[in-house]
């Protein structure tokens, strides 16, 4: 059950003092339901994983829940904005990174001590999404009974290596996190890629990791596409391709818009592809051919209208650690073009349900894009196995609930276990 579910802009609220779990006078496990503060992040990817859990914890009897979601006040932006100068971002010497981990410390402290009253042993487990919101963790560990788990999408021994980051200053972020993780009971890792960063890189030690792939839950009612759905296209129909996110440039938005005008829009020769954008942030061009605008696009929309009626999907993104958009673009069946890096190639099955690329490898992205718009037969066998895999593999029904049970075992004082028995997904460490 939910208790409470509330942001930084309405904890301290009478109501939401009311519905918190009552203090405890010792650190001995009470009878009953497990309770737990989930901090949470409220923007992209983590908003989404954030209602997942919402929605998972609602269903269990055997917890207690608060939410509290970290909206960012104007300040905590400041703190945490990217310096203006390139060459500062590039070199690490704005020292990003720290900052954001100070800055959320700030926030947090006063919110934990103070409205949601974790020193007060209202709680048996608090976790924590991500390490950036865990700062306090050490220094607060000593005083309550609670137990603490961070959940990681990346770390940033791993991020600068795997996107060639040349940072000046990586001992200076790599020891924050290490004194995160060292304080934690269990560190929940959202693919086998960051769990061997936390083993090799930080030494933590394996029994402390779970896996945690941050799955989108499936929309009742709505059923993936059927495989051979472009086969029945009129003739004159093109394939549909599609890409969905905010964060137009990094997600390589600007160039999939220059492939598709270059090479499908209006082609001499083949067939021609319509180009759906989902994006906020994308500038919408209307002299471009063949593209549809879609602009800052609900969920709801698009599950139940925009990917049923597309054939592929494509981000041939700069940077990501782990693609919940091609996790549910595979959920209803479409194969993904992206990238080969961080934890995508545990999302996306290169040569089964889609196909994978180095970051700079423009030829491959758009012969792998050609070869599903050409070939009907191996854009049906992989629609199929898409569908199949995320039903197999991304299950939410599977991930989050595996997640709780770990929580769970964490507050009993028992050994947790890295991933669900019945997932192929991810490498035991």
């Amino acid at each position: 059950m939910n208790r409470l579910i509330c942001t930084n802009l309405d904890a301290a609220t009478p109501a939401s003092k009311e519905a918190l779990p009552s203090a405890r006078e010792s650190g001995k496990r009470s009878k009953g339901p497990t309770r737990i503060l989930f901090i949470n992040g409220a923007e992209l990817g983590f908003a989404t994983t954030s209602r997942s859990l919402q929605h998972y914890t609602s269903l269990r009897d055997d917890i207690e829940a608060v939410h509290f979601s970290v909206v960012m006040p104007n300040w905590l932006r400041l703190m945490c904005a990217g310096f203006p100068v390139k060459a500062l971002r590039l070199a690490g010497l704005d020292l990003h990174g720290e900052r954001q981990m100070v800055a959320h410390r700030l926030l947090l402290k006063s919110f934990l001590n103070g409205p949601l009253g974790v020193p007060q042993n209202r709680y048996d487990v608090v976790h924590i999404m991500t390490q950036q919101r865990g700062l306090m963790v050490p220094a607060m560990s000593r005083h309550t009974f609670a137990r603490f788990v961070v959940n990681c999408d990346a770390t940033a021994i791993a991020w600068d290596r795997d996107f060639e980051v040349p940072r000046i200053t990586p001992r200076i972020h790599a020891g924050m996190e290490r004194r995160i993780y060292a304080a934690c009971t269990a560190v929940a890792c959202a693919s086998d890629w960051v769990a061997q960063s936390m083993i090799n890189d930080y030494g933590v030690p394996a029994q402390k990791i779970i896996m945690h792939m941050p799955c989108a839950r499936r929309t009742p009612g709505i059923a993936p596409r059927t495989p051979d759905a472009h086969v029945h296209r009129p003739a004159d129909s093109p394939i549909k391709l599609v890409f969905v996110g905010n964060d137009w440039p990094r997600k390589g938005g600007p160039r999939l818009l220059r492939w598709h005008q270059e090479r499908w829009a209006m082609p001499k020769k083949g067939q021609r592809a319509e180009l759906h954008i989902c994006s906020g942030a994308a500038p919408q061009d209307h002299s471009a051919k063949g593209v549809v605008w879609h602009g800052a696009t609900p969920h709801d929309k698009l599950i139940r209208e925009i990917l049923p009626n597309c054939d592929i999907f494509v981000m041939p993104t700069h940077e990501d650690t782990f693609l919940i958009a091609a996790q549910e673009a595979q959920t209803m069946g479409l194969p993904v073009v992206s990238t080969r890096i961080a934890g995508i190639p545990e999302v996306v099955m290169h040569g089964l349900t889609g196909f994978l690329y180095q970051r700079n490898d423009e030829a491959g992205y758009i012969a792998a894009i050609e070869r599903l718009m050409n070939e009907p037969e191996l854009l049906t066998r992989f629609s199929a196995a898409a569908a199949s895999h995320a039903m197999r593999d991304l299950s939410a029904d599977v991930w989050h609930n595996h997640l709780l049970d770990q929580l769970v075992a964490v507050a009993d004082g028992r050994n947790v276990m890295f991933k669900p028995l019945a997932c192929s997904t991810g490498v035991s460490p």
